[in-house]
């Protein structure tokens, strides 16, 4: 076991894919060794083996387990924000719930001269934004209530939902449909849909979503997209989850 957990505490820190040589040179091990011990992380979703390569790097469970690793998400999801920003000609984002705030990990900007631009590592309010309302969504209520507890109800626009109960009951839609909207809540002429990614042993762990002009993200077109981000984020969550189960 100690030996497994240098091997992952090597790949934690690594910048980059190890192989096995380097890995078993660090931590004093046969190759033999070292390879037996990745076959059975790779196996449990904690390290993964980089296509067509004999090097690894940590699995998404590892990712998702792990608070300290969460900027490692924005390279898994890349490809996933490429397709959603793709399919709905707008901005695409990853976000996560941290403590009192929702911040931004990965951003694809959409191909237009008015566009939504957040660079990653931005902050915003769980109470005003599609992010943040649907990862509160599938939080433990008395979670809900301590983040909702430091982070407060800030108003921002005039359509700001301040009222405590009243966001309750919108996080109970939310969780039913499986998506969350937010409306010019942060920002006037705003516009926001987001879906939960689920990770390890099904926990939501992120947020994708679509952010433009409320002039265009609005009416049949965002029940266009809501489904493609339904599926996009499914895809997501199985790619973090699925070589674990």
């Amino acid at each position: 076991m100690e030996r497994a957990l240098d091997i992952l505490e090597m790949l934690g820190h690594s910048e980059g894919e190890l192989g096995i040589s380097e890995i078993g040179l660090s931590v004093g091990l046969a190759n033999g060794t070292v390879h037996r011990l990745l076959s059975t992380l790779t196996r449990r979703g904690y390290a993964r083996q980089v296509s067509d390569s004999r090097k690894y790097t940590l699995g998404p469970r590892a990712i998702t387990l792990a608070s300290s690793s969460r900027e490692r998400l924005g390279p898994l999801a890349r490809p996933f924000l490429q397709e959603l920003m793709e399919v709905s000609q707008e901005s695409a984002n990853l976000a996560a719930l941290d403590r009192n705030s929702v911040v931004y990990i990965e951003q694809v900007p959409a191909p237009r001269m008015v566009r939504m631009f957040t660079e990653p590592g931005n902050r915003v309010p769980p109470h005003a934004s599609g992010t943040g309302k649907v990862l509160l969504a599938f939080q433990p209520p008395e979670a809900v209530q301590a983040v909702l507890g430091r982070s407060g109800l800030a108003r921002f626009t005039q359509h700001t939902v301040t009222d405590m109960d009243r966001l309750l009951g919108e996080l109970e839609v939310i969780r039913e449909q499986g998506y969350a909207t937010d409306s010019e809540e942060i920002e006037e002429g705003v516009r926001c849909v987001a879906a939960p990614v689920s990770g390890a042993e099904g926990r939501v762990v992120a947020a994708i979503s679509v952010s433009g002009p409320a002039g265009r993200l609005g009416g049949e077109r965002l029940e266009e997209i809501i489904p493609q981000i339904k599926r996009i984020a499914a895809d997501l969550s199985y790619s973090l989850s699925g070589p674990a189960s």
